[in-house]
């Protein structure tokens, strides 16, 4: 899989999650123009920022669905955190 093509993965299960949870989230748009590791820290920033949230919404009794049915993905703490550094990807809003 490109950098590309993950980075839009992920980023489609990260809007998917939310949506699904009723967390208003936007996702950074990417700005890389070459093929990267389809990771950046504006995107770990958005997962963890993501997580957090679940975890507070869980904590405070809201259910939380972490199935993403549509796309036979399963969302887990372990898959969500996929950090890395990239120097390809433009990490500025």
């Amino acid at each position: 899989m490109k950098g590309k093509d993950k980075c839009a993965l992920l980023k489609s299960i990260r809007v998917r999650l939310a949506e699904i949870n009723n967390i208003p989230y936007t996702p950074h748009p990417c700005n890389n123009t070459e093929d990267c590791s389809g990771t950046c820290e504006l995107c770990d920033a958005e997962s963890k920022w993501l997580l957090y949230t679940l975890k507070e919404l869980e904590s405070q009794g809201y259910p939380i669905i972490y199935s993403l049915h549509e796309s036979d993905v399963i969302v887990s703490e372990a898959n969500i955190n996929i950090y890395s550094t990239d120097s390809n990807c433009d990490t500025r809003r």
